[in-house]
């Protein structure tokens, strides 16, 4: 089982994201590494997770109407203080990681908002500026629509797919703003209509809806799914790490954390039944608590 460095995060020296961040885990010889990127006006991506500037940076407005040229002067806010470290554009990742071995793999998380949405110019971007790293790079996304798009657009970039815009289970009360609105008859979020009432058993309807959400992005060769959805799944009698795997596709469960003494649980639960990866915030921390379970 391999661990993935959410946001790049390699100790606690530089803000996640962060171009230098980025930097540390090359320089650490971490194995994969996640970033978010958004798309920017004229073809670029900025290293951010959130629809807007207020959100994380200096700045102010959509991240989706920023151009690299209105983001110049704009730092990244961490621990709620103005940092010296300046947005990161997706063109200065690809600059820094060409001449390096480490990491195998970048993973770039693909935001997709209403104010900067997956068009096709945007992707074609998106893929003509990792294809310097090869198939050292794979774009995952909630948007299986965007990644029907990449697909076609680049073959052979990699792929990876997070259906919980469709079916997940939400500790958060704060993404209560985001599909899916609903709370199902099997105690899932799901605004399918097969979550509707209760009709067979959980484990019947999540399998029905697993084969469903499989046709919307079967050219994804991981899925990302959250470690307590897939948990609960397994209370439920239905375990998706089997089911993907059976059709040839990975599973990295998201995110487990070791100073969470019941993500260090979960995670050996998942390790267990098969999971390929795992994302957290600290991987050496968590690669010391599950033993020889985890390599990053």
């Amino acid at each position: 089982m391999l661990l993935i460095h959410h946001a790049a995060r390699c100790g606690t020296v530089y803000p996640p994201g962060s171009l230098s961040a980025l930097r540390a885990c090359a320089e650490a010889r971490a194995r994969l590494v996640e970033v978010d990127v958004q798309p920017l006006a004229g073809g670029d991506f900025a290293l951010l997770h959130d629809a807007l500037l207020e959100e994380g940076t200096t700045g102010h407005g959509p991240v989706g109407l920023q151009s690299t040229r209105t983001l110049e002067g704009v730092y990244l806010v961490w621990r709620g203080q103005p940092t010296g470290e300046p947005v990161a554009l997706l063109s200065q990742v690809v600059d820094l990681l060409r001449a390096r071995p480490f990491p195998e793999e970048l993973q770039l998380d693909l935001k997709v908002y209403a104010s900067a949405p997956a068009r096709e110019a945007s992707l074609q971007s998106l893929a003509d500026l990792v294809a310097p790293l090869g198939r050292r790079v794979r774009v995952s996304t909630t948007a299986d629509w965007a990644l029907r798009h990449l697909h076609a657009l680049a073959p052979d970039l990699p792929l990876g797919f997070d259906p919980l815009l469709y079916l997940d289970v939400r500790p958060d009360p704060h993404e209560a703003d985001t599909p899916p609105f609903r709370l199902g008859a099997y105690g899932y979020r799901d605004d399918h209509p097969l979550a509707c009432g209760r009709w067979g058993s959980a484990a019947e309807y999540l399998r029905a809806r697993a084969e469903a959400l499989w046709v919307q992005a079967p050219m994804a060769g991981i899925w990302y799914i959250r470690a307590h959805t897939l948990a609960r799944a397994l209370d439920d009698g239905f375990d998706w790490i089997a089911f993907l795997h059976g059709r040839g596709a990975l599973v990295a469960a998201w995110t487990l954390d070791a100073t969470e003494p019941a993500h260090v649980d979960l995670a050996r639960r998942l390790a267990a039944v098969g999971v390929d990866r795992i994302t957290t915030n600290d991987a050496p921390a968590l690669a010391a608590a599950l033993g020889q379970r985890a390599e990053y």
